[in-house]
């Protein structure tokens, strides 16, 4: 047992301590807070990551039932925690440069940590390294997985349809039933169908089981393993099934019981399942032994030390965060002209009225936008230029937000490179198929970015983190050239044509 002086000069330390970390918290949560937002938008406006709400009331609940043990240690400032969050602030300065969200929002929590190492010690966080390590989840992460898992359901539910005898086909992530030489039915694994909101929530559950439940690791290692593997072969059975059902029920079943067999109550069913066969093998927590504080109370010095840890740590986080502010205030860009001047006619293309927009990609937040469409006999050539004069959040060149479909068209999904020769010059592209009941479009596009093009978006990234950090070209666009039909050589043929007459060459230039 501790004695009366030691509790009371631990916890006079303590109260210094939660003070100190609070103030710092808020005045970092300030300064990041469009981070902050961001995340929660996302939280409220993405079904894959409504459970994160539940993550604050974890983490709290984890350092709650860790209240004896904290109770017996002292924090100490420990200088290394400004270290941390200085690292963590650069790391934000380059997802703020390269407009990457979720490296920001990662960063965020990289500097609350390391506020937490700065002022409370390494014993503390030694104690809190679960809850802080899964502190990471408060970030929305897990997008870049949707097209992996859309891919592997839709070659999970090809193979297994084909092993019925149904004659089945697959165009990208469009599914094609036929019955003798008649297409039958059409199935799109949509981003729903990937599993990634089951995926990232059950991931969740199984690191606080394993944590919560087991102290050996081949258990733990165990238990998260059957938490990724559980949803994703869940999903796959759905997606068969639904197919099946659809098939010998000639359409009168089976969208509906999408809703009913893998819905809410059904996730719920499969994880009281999991968590159940996990507690089965349930091992005991361990007895640990109360650790005594030494009897001296916190001294002058180690107050001011607390202090200083504090002060250093919010200093850290100021350069990067200043040098965003500057930036995002100037208000000055160079304007280069990527098609408002489109020509009339050339070469017997003939620019012709854009009736009922059936075709337009949604870029949201761009600056302006141009629509085109071009004849030539029977052929009709569409182009779409996007411009951003400064992109900003919520206004990006490259985000999940941005669709070259639109409204009424489906995307098969996968972007593949290509190669569209113009004057001679070779341009480096990427392309995707665009589906309607009976009609399939195939959309050429690539980015303009400080000045350069390039067709993928780590590249356009790369050269937008070039020009924020070392004062290049604000402005970028995204441009796209649709044709209707699905053949791929007849749409490289009409998009070389139709570019050869069109003007700024700089659109030409060889992709890096």
């Amino acid at each position: 047992m501790m004695d009366a002086t030691a509790r009371q000069g631990s916890w006079s330390r303590w109260h210094l301590a939660v003070a100190v970390f609070a103030i710092a918290a808020v005045a970092v949560l300030a300064l990041f807070w469009g981070t902050a937002v961001s995340m929660e938008e996302i939280w409220r406006g993405n079904d894959s990551y409504q459970h994160t709400y539940l993550v604050p009331l974890i983490l709290a609940w984890l350092v709650w039932e860790d209240r004896d043990r904290l109770a017996g240690v002292a924090p100490r400032a420990d200088w290394r925690g400004a270290g941390i969050v200085l690292l963590a602030s650069l790391a934000w300065l380059l997802g703020w440069a390269a407009q990457v969200q979720v490296v920001q929002q990662l960063a965020l929590i990289g500097i609350i940590q390391g506020l937490v190492l700065a002022v409370f010690g390494w014993t503390v966080v030694r104690l809190l390294l679960f809850p802080l390590l899964f502190m990471f989840f408060l970030a929305p992460m897990g997008d870049f997985l949707v097209p992996i898992l859309q891919r592997w359901t839709a070659d999970v539910v090809v193979w297994s349809v084909r092993l019925t005898g149904i004659p089945t086909t697959t165009d990208g992530f469009m599914i094609t039933l036929h019955d003798g030489s008649e297409t039958w039915h059409r199935f799109h694994v949509a981003r729903e169908c990937s599993g990634i909101r089951y995926l990232t929530a059950m991931f969740q559950i199984g690191l606080l089981t394993a944590y919560l439940l087991y102290r050996s690791w081949p258990r733990r290692v165990a238990a998260i393993v059957a938490a990724l593997a559980v949803p994703i072969l869940v999903n796959w059975l759905r997606a068969v099934g639904i197919v099946l059902i659809v098939y010998h029920t000639q359409g009168e079943r089976g969208m509906d019981v999408d809703h009913i067999i893998y819905g809410f109550w059904f996730f719920l069913f499969v994880l009281l399942v999991y968590i159940g066969v996990c507690w089965l093998f349930a091992e005991p927590p361990p007895k640990r032994a109360h650790v005594s504080l030494p009897p001296a109370p916190a001294s002058p010095s180690d107050r001011r030390r607390l202090l200083m840890a504090g002060v250093l740590a919010l200093l850290a986080v100021l350069p990067a965060r200043l040098y965003a502010a500057v930036y995002d205030g100037e208000s000055s860009y160079t304007s280069v002209d990527h098609g408002s001047h489109l020509p009339q006619e050339a070469e017997g293309w003939r620019r012709t009225a854009y009736q009922g927009l059936e075709w337009q990609p949604v870029y949201p937040g761009v600056s302006d936008e141009t629509l085109a469409r071009y004849a030539r006999g029977a052929d009709t050539v569409d182009i779409y230029v996007g411009r951003y004069r400064a992109q900003r959040q919520g206004a990006e060149l490259v985000s999940w937000s941005n669709s070259l479909a639109g409204d009424g068209w489906e995307d098969l999904g996968e972007r593949l490179p290509a190669t569209l020769t113009v004057d001679g010059r070779p341009l480096a592209v990427r392309y995707v198929r665009l589906a309607q009941p009976g009609r399939q479009r195939i959309v050429f596009y690539w980015y303009w970015v400080n000045e350069v093009t390039v067709n993928s978006d780590t590249m356009a990234k790369l050269e937008m983190t070039r020009a924020r950090l070392f004062g290049g070209d604000r402005e970028s666009a995204v441009i796209a050239i649709a044709t209707d039909g699905g053949d791929l050589g007849e749409a490289v043929a009409q998009a070389e044509s139709l570019l050869s007459i069109l003007p700024n060459g700089a659109l030409l230039a060889e992709a890096r």
